[in-house]
């Protein structure tokens, strides 16, 4: 543990789980910084959604000069240093980097830190995840139903994997339990990243943050609250909401085997799974 309280903290999970909202809460420990989202791996892979420019970008004509896996080598250090000196230049010994497809490279993590680094997984329950997504970052989120639900399952997914791969560099934080009993979900977290909680945590924007990409509306909460939890009830309609279910509830029961925040759609009842056919009264 010694050790590994100085590794770097790797930040990831499906878009709209509250990555924005752990990520203030790591930047405002005096040991940890985490700046705003910086997209290297989205920019190296191209991997934005009907971009024109495409084959103008940085990333895409360095990959030409190189093999991917040698040209990630060269910018990945950069990279590396670039939170190395950001962290010095803030005063802190420890850095960490939070981007939602983080967990789809935590290969290329491991190529980049040599295996030296603990990855936070942040889940959030399925309904309410594809509910946030509706209508937001359109470079990057799909509109379909279908497809918003096919990007949480391959997410979720690769953070299963990953954690089962090295469960003991893999830690998992549960939205509704941060927002439920914050100060317990803060302290078990920090305590597995080898460190002591701090006050301003809790209060993450009574501490000055960068500006920089990520969801604006973390800027205006004050703290850690539950407005967001049970958003799907006023977003999805039933039909959809079942569906959404039904192609997740799979993914959903392993982060949550004791069912503790299974919706209140579902609660009691564990026939529903994917490909069912489901019918609502």
């Amino acid at each position: 543990m010694s050790e590994r309280r100085t590794w770097p903290i790797v930040v990831g999970g499906c878009h709209r789980s509250g990555t924005s909202l752990v990520r203030r809460i790591l930047n405002a420990h005096p040991h940890i910084h985490c700046g705003p989202e910086v997209t290297f791996f989205r920019d190296f892979y191209g991997d934005f959604r009907d971009d024109p420019l495409r084959h103008l970008r940085f990333t895409t004509t360095a990959r030409d000069l190189l093999p991917d896996e040698e040209a990630l080598e060269v910018l990945g250090r950069a990279f590396v240093e670039l939170h190395e000196r950001a962290a010095e230049r803030a005063g802190k010994p420890r850095w960490a980097d939070k981007a939602p497809e983080n967990v789809l490279h935590t290969a290329r993590w491991e190529r980049l830190l040599g295996g030296r680094f603990l990855f936070v997984h942040v889940v959030r329950n399925p309904l309410d995840t594809v509910a946030s997504m509706q209508g937001r970052f359109p470079l990057t989120l799909p509109a379909g139903l279908d497809d918003r639900v096919g990007l949480y399952r391959t997410y979720t997914e690769a953070g299963l994997a990953f954690a089962r791969e090295h469960p003991d560099r893999c830690l998992r934080v549960v939205y509704e339990e941060l927002c439920s009993t914050p100060p317990e979900a803060v302290t078990d977290l920090m305590g597995q990243l080898g460190e002591s909680v701090d006050p301003a945590q809790l209060a993450f924007n009574s501490h000055p943050h960068q500006t920089g990409l990520e969801d604006p509306e973390i800027a205006g909460t004050s703290h850690v609250h539950r407005a967001s939890v049970g958003r799907w009830e006023s977003v999805l309609a039933s039909g959809e909401a079942a569906h959404v279910w039904a192609e997740t509830a799979d993914l959903w029961e392993q982060l949550d085997p004791d069912g503790r925040h299974r919706p209140p759609l579902v609660r009691g009842s564990s026939s529903l799974r994917r490909g069912s056919t489901i019918t609502e009264s």
